[in-house]
């Protein structure tokens, strides 16, 4: 069964651009890994410091081999960048 992710984070005002440039690279191999069907980036418009990141994934299985990647050989510095912990909330596509 397809997956959703909603990847929620607040970039430190001190590291906006950094965050951005840091993410651009990073977004490029997430595009690329195994089941991903796409990443969207969006930003509050109330707040420029608040981002979603609407994640698509081919089954829940093929998140948490990225996230796992990630975790490890994929790991990267982008929560440096991050006023506080992200919020991950994994959904699963239904058909009603």
């Amino acid at each position: 069964m397809s997956a959703k992710v909603i990847f929620e984070f607040r970039f430190k005002a001190t590291s906006l651009e950094d965050g951005l440039a840091e993410l651009a690279t990073i977004l490029v191999d997430t595009r690329k890994f195994n089941g991903c069907l796409g990443v969207e980036v969006v930003r509050d418009v109330n707040d420029s410091e608040h981002f979603v990141l609407v994640e698509s994934w081919e089954s829940t299985e093929d998140y948490k081999a990225y996230s796992t990647w990630r975790a490890g050989d994929g790991k990267t510095n982008l929560g440096s960048f991050f006023a506080g912990p992200p919020s991950i909330t994994i959904y699963e596509v239904t058909q009603v």
